[in-house]
């Protein structure tokens, strides 16, 4: 009886091991060479347009190959802008956007995308993302569609995504943020457009 029980006890033991095991894998990586954020403004905030670079970046799949969950870390001082052709006027703009007007990157280097749902749409490529999107130390929840085609051991991403400047104090102005109605939903206005092309590698 005592064999029995010490058996069942390491076959137990053996399970939660293994469970461990496959909740601690780092899942796919981010190809950082391959990935990029692409962003443009429109006509607001000077109508600037650019890209910026990630740090990292970790995505979750389940057994059945389904995404469902990761981490996204992107570099803030690798922002540039590409609208001004000449390389002096790209540089002064990078500078700003760098600069406590904008991202402020020197005191918030990092922006994280932590994502917290996956849902496929139908039998699509078409994923319902789901997550909290840090910027400037400043979270807020956010929630798109994405592209998301696996094969073999690697996975494109693209998407396209829309936010407003104001519920990350990206670019606001004394008067932006007062509480009458029309300021309101003058905040809520998505004028930052983000298109996402991301690489991940099993």
């Amino acid at each position: 009886m005592k064999y029995k029980t010490a058996t069942v006890l390491v076959l137990m033991m053996m399970i939660q091991a293994v469970a461990c095991t496959q909740q601690s894998q780092p899942g796919w990586q981010l190809d950082v060479e391959k990935s990029k954020v692409l962003w443009n403004t429109g006509k607001i905030m000077g109508g600037h347009s650019g890209y910026f670079l990630f740090h990292s970046g970790n995505l979750l799949f389940s057994a059945a190959g389904e995404p469902v969950s990761g981490t996204f870390r992107m570099d803030m001082n690798s922002i540039r802008s590409t609208e001004n052709p000449d390389a002096t006027g790209r540089q002064k703009t990078d500078a700003n956007l760098r600069g406590k007007d904008f991202f402020e990157s020197e005191k918030y280097p990092e922006a994280t995308m932590v994502v917290k749902k996956i849902t496929r749409i139908g039998s699509s490529v078409n994923y319902t993302v789901a997550g909290d999107l840090t910027i400037k130390g400043i979270t807020n929840p956010i929630t798109f569609t994405a592209a998301i085609d696996t094969k073999n051991n690697s996975s494109h991403i693209t998407a396209n995504v829309d936010i407003a400047r104001q519920l990350w104090a990206i670019h606001t102005k004394p008067g932006e943020n007062a509480t009458d109605f029309l300021s309101g939903i003058k905040q809520l206005v998505p004028d930052i457009h983000v298109a996402l092309d991301i690489t991940m590698n099993k």
